[in-house]
């Protein structure tokens, strides 16, 4: 699929991203990314609910922008998607598979036989004079991939790939790239943090791969319920609220109101940010030598204004919200960038 154009979704309970692009070696072409409301009810955690709905309106959105293309990649992130890191003995390929599914057994009592399971090796170390690989395992629910191939099938696709969230951003940082137009080391680790309506996704990048993943239970979603609840108006409403009332970088506002949307969009990055550093912190621990140098945040609440500052005086580490990639390339468009990173990623295939 390599310099072919493909159709790349990133499908969430609020919105869907859909990215058209190719790849040329490890950089990425942009042609066109639009967002459209995903409908209620269709999806939740991962999984479709309704197809026939969602593919619909994908349709609907597809024709309005003009965009006819059948290879087709989503990638998603759920809190269904188990992934472990595990150190096991360097073996043949076949008693690697044998020993990995062995030891994901006996930490998940799961049915395997309801799971895709797939692994990366991220690099291999010597214990008692055994030689040892650092493996990060994923674990995908069957019903899950199911309902994916079925919606590609429904909109009369050819399906490319099924990726991850975490893989998807991980592919994006390779050597010699610039975000933001500074250098990015592969030498440094750094969290990328996609803020995302229900989910926060923390991603920890070290020399190149994601070393350690995990989903947070919170989201803009529950800054919107906080406002909702307390103005006793409609979610919907609670979000235009919070768009036109919260700036992180003001202590207070004239409008009371203002203010009140403010407070509470405060207190509940608060949360967030707590459960960010109960992560960061497990990563630290972890193994000797692990850090921290940098996080880089994405995704609709990154543009919060004021946030970045906000997370950096609290967590007291650089922060910078990403809105260029030197080796994403969008001059056909005009696109802000950090809200289609999943979907951009994972138009990146590995040879």
């Amino acid at each position: 699929m390599f310099n072919s154009k493909v159709l790349s979704l990133d499908i969430g309970s609020k919105n869907t991203k859909i990215v058209l692009g190719s790849q040329i070696k490890k950089n990425v072409i942009i042609e066109k990314a639009i967002t459209m409301i995903t409908p209620v009810g269709c999806y939740n955690d991962g999984n479709i609910i309704d197809i026939t709905k969602l593919k619909s309106e994908i349709s609907d959105g597809l024709e309005a922008e003009n965009i006819k293309c059948r290879n087709i990649i989503i990638t998603t992130k759920s809190t269904t998607i188990i992934t472990r890191d595990i150190d096991i003995p360097v073996a043949k390929k076949e008693d690697m598979d044998a020993i990995i599914k062995f030891q994901m057994e006996r930490y998940l009592p799961i049915k395997f036989g309801d799971y895709i399971m797939q692994y990366t090796i991220l690099g291999e170390f010597e214990d008692d004079g055994v030689k040892m690989a650092k493996v990060t395992v994923v674990v995908y629910p069957k019903i899950m991939a199911d309902g994916y191939y079925k919606l590609i099938k429904e909109l009369k696709g050819n399906a490319v790939a099924l990726d991850i969230s975490s893989n998807s951003i991980n592919k994006l940082f390779n050597e010699n790239i610039k975000v933001n137009d500074e250098n990015f080391s592969l030498e440094d680790t750094v969290a990328v943090i996609d803020l995302g309506y229900d989910f926060i996704n923390v991603n920890i990048i070290s020399d190149g791969k994601v070393q350690f993943t995990r989903i947070i239970n919170y989201g803009g979603a529950n800054i919107d319920i906080d406002i909702a609840k307390e103005l006793s108006i409609s979610e919907e409403a609670a979000e235009d609220q919070k768009i036109k009332g919260y700036n992180f970088e003001r202590k207070t506002l004239s409008d009371s109101q203002s203010s009140m949307v403010n407070d509470i969009a405060k207190e509940q990055v608060k949360n967030w940010i707590q459960e960010i550093e109960k992560l960061l912190n497990y990563y630290k621990n972890k193994e000797q030598g692990n850090k921290i140098d940098k996080i880089y945040i994405y995704g609709g609440s990154s543009s919060l204004k004021g946030i970045e500052r906000f997370i950096k005086d609290a967590m007291n580490l650089p922060v910078t919200q990403i809105q260029s990639l030197s080796n994403v390339n969008c001059s056909k468009i005009d696109v802000e960038l950090s809200q289609y990173l999943n979907a951009i990623g994972a138009i990146i295939r590995l040879r």
